[in-house]
């Protein structure tokens, strides 16, 4: 059976809605955040937060790398100098601390993550100091959903006997593509089998979920060879898979401008055939599509989280844990606290001098408006419960949804002609009228949820910095 007749999408949908969007991490996206948001602003919000004891997400960007993938768009440090650690260590620590003196002892984490960079570019007793400072200033709870990003070709068994006892529960490991010349145009040679001993020693660990991110688009990816890739996959048989979409952005990233060759990359057919390809195998062999880029096994608590509305979304793709207030530590980390968000610098040096003054280390932020919180809201729904129940939006933010969003549901319309969503009114005791997304439309969250994103209004739709939806 063709991934047409599955989902009902064709090359000439692909194409057509194959342009740039915000990924919506965050609403508004980082881009209109503005350098003037004042540590106040993050304090005012914070007090609110503690006073209504809302539960506690922590995020904590170790940015060191051995090497340069060519592909990637994170913000990381290069070194082989393994003294690096130290000094970052110690000022994030630093920031722990005094986080610890800000969050209300009545508030519990009910998640954190590591990420990167290289969080294993820490060797096991760094990360145990690491952890070891998080739980003496914050308090954890006994069901805390603990991730870490790992990188198979430097994580060792050591750092996953030492991560289990920590207690770490769900790990993140980077593949992108098993394909030989890819790795290497890529700068990222990771053989199967080397892959395969990690992920073996991980389960036996019985680590509750392990999830393998994917790019398609890549240099020299071609339909053929991201089908081996995918036989692979089925062999690791991962908990959870996040296919991205390669964003080649050389006008942002000096690596991709000297080391990607733009011919080499596939073009926009065989990037949809691949596509195409993955989605019809991966749903065709007991994962469900969760939206965007994320695949779940079928008993996976994301796809349950999805089948009862209950999913989130935050910096760290979708989650189950909804109503937390994240807090970022470290260079460049995102914080999201009640009606803000705010970034860190992005620098190793001047983040130091920061933490040295005692100082928050913000780089810039954003206080949202009222307007700014529905729209949120709303694009949230699409991107996680696929659906928009208007009276809800209605009697929350005391408004006429039709009235309000006149000139968005105008533009809809498109989108229902070609099949991408369903407005709808739904007979119970009372009528309710929806904006339901379809199938197929599931395929095209991004450029369903920019409908509503005044920002992008504001552009004309055009803005250059954000990657292709498909």
């Amino acid at each position: 059976m063709s991934i047409k007749n599955l989902y009902g999408l064709s090359h000439n949908l692909l194409e057509k809605y194959s342009v740039g969007v915000p990924r919506y991490t965050s609403y508004p996206p980082a881009p209109e955040w503005r350098e003037d948001f004042k540590a106040e602003d993050f304090l005012k919000a914070n007090e609110i937060a503690n006073q209504s004891r809302s539960p506690v997400s922590l995020y904590f960007h170790l940015p060191f790398c051995e090497s340069q993938c060519y592909f990637c768009a994170c913000n990381i440090v290069i070194s082989k100098k393994r003294s690096v650690v130290s000094p970052y260590l110690e000022h994030i620590k630093k920031e722990i601390s005094s986080l610890g003196d800000l969050i209300s002892r009545n508030r519990s984490v009910e998640q954190i993550h590591l990420g990167g960079g290289t969080p294993t570019y820490f060797n096991p007793d760094e990360l145990k100091e690491l952890f070891s400072t998080i739980k003496e200033n914050i308090g954890i709870s006994k069901n805390c959903e603990v991730g870490i990003e790992i990188d198979p070709r430097v994580t060792t068994h050591d750092h996953l006997k030492t991560l289990s006892e920590l207690g770490f529960n769900r790990l993140s490991m980077g593949i992108q593509d098993f394909d030989q010349k890819v790795q290497e145009t890529i700068n990222r040679i990771q053989p199967f089998e080397e892959t395969k001993k990690i992920f073996q020693y991980s389960k036996a660990l019985n680590f509750e979920s392990i999830n393998v991110d994917l790019i398609y688009g890549l240099p020299f990816q071609t339909k053929e060879s991201f089908k081996r890739t995918i036989d692979l996959i089925f062999k690791l048989a991962p908990d959870r898979i996040a296919l991205f979409h390669y964003a080649h952005l050389p006008q942002l990233l000096n690596h991709q401008d000297k080391y990607i060759p733009a011919n080499a990359l596939p073009s926009s057919s065989e990037k949809i055939e691949i596509f195409q390809y993955a989605v019809n195998t991966l749903t065709g062999n007991g994962y469900v599509f969760i939206g965007l880029d994320h695949f779940a096994k079928v008993d996976d608590e994301l796809a349950q989280a999805r089948k009862n509305k209950t999913l989130h979304r935050n910096f760290q793709g979708y989650t189950t844990k909804s109503g937390c207030d994240l807090y970022g530590l470290g260079i460049t980390a995102i914080s999201n606290v009640q009606n803000t968000f705010s970034q860190n610098i992005k620098k190793l040096n001047p983040y130091y001098e920061a933490v040295d003054l005692n100082k928050m280390p913000l780089f810039r932020g954003f206080v949202l408006s009222k307007d700014d919180l529905l729209r949120r809201e709303i694009i949230m729904k699409i991107l996680c419960h696929g659906i928009i129940i208007k009276s809800e939006i209605e009697e929350k933010y005391s408004i006429n949804f039709d009235k309000y969003f006149a000139f968005e549901i105008e533009r809809l319309k498109e989108l229902e002609q070609e099949g991408l969503i369903l407005s709808r009114v739904v007979v119970c005791n009372d009528s309710t009228s929806t904006i339901k997304i379809t199938e197929t439309g599931q395929f095209f969250l991004r450029n369903i949820a920019c409908i509503f994103d005044r920002y992008l209004q504001e552009k004309n739709g055009k803005q250059k910095i954000y990657s292709k939806a498909i």
